[in-house]
């Protein structure tokens, strides 16, 4: 009988105690599939924390992952589910998607099917070329979820009613989503009951609303841009929002929009670049809204509030070169313009400053005659920077006869700010002149109602004679 000495116990518990607590991982096994060989075969061979490798090469295949695993390749291993179902399902906390490229996702939104859909918690989707999908990543009830590096381009041949998103939470927490870029979905990133969850530098260009959010509070989204959409944010019936350091820029259309409220209260806007859509900023409905140091640059309409929208404060703002600042669709609205250090920069203030502290000596009244009309007609807008306009503005300040809104910034900077965190660096504005032919037209058509007048002036003196 062989003897053990106290020391050979002691070495043999030791190498006890480190088997127990080295990590499943590094018990795990590397698992390499060819070109050709079936996934979900390997799948059914596989233990918790091993990874699957597929050599590059096609894959027609539809995958459902029940076990934690690393699904990986090189050279993005193309995984195409045939336009049916879901392609890869994932049930299993814990299991990673690693540069691959998925495609080919059934079209029946009904049945979320995606490109990718987790139902599961702590899963880890990187580094992925997801195209030809429906929904492109639908996270279903699964949070700590990891999604950054991915590239997702929804499907052309289908209308934009048909598409499903690029990113969809539902019912889910404590999430990121980091460094995507998302085209050609309906939306681009979708929450629906989605809490405590921060979206960092994606790109999201060409769906409808680059970042939807519903019924979903306490988010933050910083450093993104989102460009050429319907609407760049489009935030509704939720509260406890931060966002930072944002580029909407270029949301074009009949109801396009840089940032739309509709219900939302007590959020934060701070540093981000609003630039060039149709609308600014939109408020519906929407109070207790703090946005500071914003710079709001070459929109149709600067900001635009309807009903319900009260005790928003604009603090330190740049509106620079927006062709109208500010619409109320109602008579009144309680807005606060100004903070402790003062009120925004107008580029259409013309006051003056005698005591020489950077802040007007007399008070900016936001909205002037022509945009009081614009707000009960938006047709009035075609002589916008008319002669005809500009006589009536001339008009209003020598001889006021309309009330204009009591929307006031009692202490209106002189000079823009220097917002230094608002996004510059991430646009390239394109600045060119405008075609002669579209200026005579222009001219022409706004000199139009002065002729007119002219006309009956004539006519009603000659019939005095």
């Amino acid at each position: 009988m062989v003897r053990i000495s106290r020391r050979g116990w002691l070495a043999l518990a030791l190498i006890a105690l480190l088997f127990l607590i080295v990590p499943d991982r590094l018990k795990s096994a590397v698992r390499i599939v060819r070109a050709g060989d079936s996934i979900a075969s390997a799948l059914s061979q596989a233990s918790p924390g091993d990874t699957l490798r597929l050599d590059e090469g096609e894959y027609f295949e539809n995958l459902v992952i029940e076990v934690p695993i690393v699904l990986t390749g090189k050279g993005h291993p193309w995984i195409r589910g045939g336009y049916e179902g879901i392609v890869i399902h994932i049930k299993a906390p814990g299991t990673v998607i690693d540069g691959l490229r998925v495609s080919e996702a059934g079209t029946r939104l009904i049945d979320d099917m995606a490109c990718i859909l987790v139902e599961a918690d702590s899963v880890t989707i990187q580094n992925n070329r997801i195209d030809e999908s429906l929904h492109g990543i639908y996270v279903k009830a699964g949070s700590w979820i990891t999604i950054h590096d991915n590239r997702i381009e929804g499907r052309l041949d289908l209308i934009e009613e048909d598409r499903g998103n690029g990113i969809h939470l539902w019912n889910s927490r404590h999430s990121r989503i980091e460094r995507n870029e998302i085209l050609n979905t309906r939306d681009g990133i979708y929450f629906s009951f989605a809490d405590s969850t921060i979206i960092r530098q994606n790109h999201v260009h060409h769906v409808r609303y680059g970042l939807h959010y519903m019924y979903s509070n306490h988010n933050i989204f910083e450093d993104n841009l989102f460009d050429e959409n319907v609407a760049g944010a489009a935030l509704m019936y939720s509260q406890n929002i931060g966002f930072y350091r944002n580029v909407f820029a270029r949301c074009r259309g009949f109801r396009a929009y840089g940032i739309l409220y509709q219900s939302m209260d007590d959020t934060r806007a701070e540093g981000n670049l609003i630039l060039d859509n149709s609308r600014g900023i939109f408020l519906n409905n929407s109070g207790g809204n703090i946005l500071l140091h914003n710079d709001v640059v070459d929109n149709d309409v600067a900001v635009q509030m309807n009903a319900g929208s009260d005790a928003n404060i604009f603090a330190g703002n740049n509106f620079i070169n927006n062709l109208s600042e500010l619409l109320l669709d109602i008579s009144h609205t309680e807005i606060v313009w100004t903070d402790s250090s003062g009120g925004n920069y107008w580029s259409g203030y013309d006051g003056y400053d005698l005591d020489g502290d950077g802040i007007g000596d007399k008070p900016y009244t936001i909205q002037n005659v022509f945009q009081v009309l614009e707000s009960n007609c938006p047709e009035v807008r075609f002589y916008l920077f008319s002669p005809a306009a500009e006589i009536l503005e001339a008009a209003e300040r020598a001889l006021p006869i309309l009330e204009l809104g009591k929307s006031r910034d009692a202490a209106p900077r002189m000079r823009p700010l220097a917002n230094h965190d608002v996004p510059w660096f991430r646009v390239r504005q394109d600045r060119s002149e405008m075609n002669p032919l579209v200026a005579g037209a222009f001219f022409i058509g706004s000199a139009t109602p002065l002729f007119l007048l002219l006309g009956l002036s004539r006519n009603h003196s000659g019939k005095r004679k």
